[in-house]
């Protein structure tokens, strides 16, 4: 102990060593509790995963909804059938080898005078938002047709064009609301896969190329559609429960709308009438 300086008593000595102790088991508790932080990771993760359930929770954005409810009918025509009329496939060797006088689908008219070629859909009353499948749909070229001749698709969901024809074709898409589009297909073989943006009632395809070649298809931002029978019978199913507006289109006699209201577990019987034209 250095010259002239006096010990410090007892009391402080042990107050000063208690301080020191005091600090040693704080640090010690610090390292206890970085350690088990550690430890409990786990932990820790899933109640950040909690968090974030709860975040998912509070979204607006309204989730597909299915259900059971059923409307199904049939769309007749009122009358004596027309006249069929056979397709001419003059000017191409190719379709005139592989012409099987096709009768042009909009004379076409089924048993009890039952409208093939009809597109049916929920027109209004569907609110819920719906993804596009997965699963494509195919517009083929073959014989010198577009098969199918009426069809539907969602926004989103991809159309693959085909030519399976060893001639030249083209799709030229009339669209009013989406874009435009003339795909070229000189060989057969040859495919191509396009998407629509907008819904779009209907869109009609031709072949600039084979003037008796033409295609409709519906748009829709729902899965709730369908295309008649060769009888003209349709069936609209996994409907939620609720008040609809249903059109029916056919491209020579037009457009009908009906309202219907369904149940879940219930089906609805809608048939719908077109008067022929003079």
């Amino acid at each position: 102990m250095p010259a002239g300086r006096r010990p410090l008593p007892l009391v402080q000595q042990l107050s000063r060593l208690g301080a020191v102790l005091a600090m040693v088991l704080i640090a010690l508790n610090l390292a206890c509790d970085s350690g088990g932080s550690s430890t409990s990771s786990g932990g820790a993760s899933g109640g950040g995963g909690a968090s974030k359930t709860d975040e998912g929770a509070g979204e607006t954005s309204k989730a597909p909804v299915f259900g059971t409810g059923v409307v199904k009918g049939r769309i007749l025509l009122e009358g004596d059938a027309p006249a069929p009329t056979k397709i001419k496939m003059q000017g191409d060797r190719f379709c005139t080898k592989h012409n099987m006088e096709h009768v042009a689908a909009r004379y076409e008219v089924g048993a009890n005078n039952g409208l093939p070629h009809v597109f049916v859909y929920v027109k209004k009353g569907i609110d819920a938002k719906y993804p596009a499948p997965k699963e494509s749909v195919t517009l083929d070229q073959t014989g010198c047709m577009y098969s199918p001749h009426i069809f539907g698709l969602m926004v989103g969901q991809t159309l693959k064009i085909k030519n399976n024809d060893n001639t030249a074709h083209n799709v030229n898409a009339l669209t009013k609301k989406n874009q435009k589009f003339n795909i070229s297909q000189p060989q057969a073989g040859m495919v191509k896969d396009v998407t629509f943006s907008k819904q779009e009632v209907m869109v009609k395809f031709k072949c600039d190329v084979h003037g008796w070649m033409d295609a409709y298809c519906g748009v829709l931002t729902h899965p709730f559609f369908t295309v008649t029978d060769a009888d003209g019978h349709f069936t609209l199913d996994k409907l939620p429960a609720g008040k609809y507006t249903i059109e029916v289109w056919h491209e020579m006699y037009g457009t009908r709308t009906a309202e219907i209201e369904v149940a879940d577990g219930e089906t609805k019987e809608l048939d719908v009438t077109f008067k022929k034209r003079s």
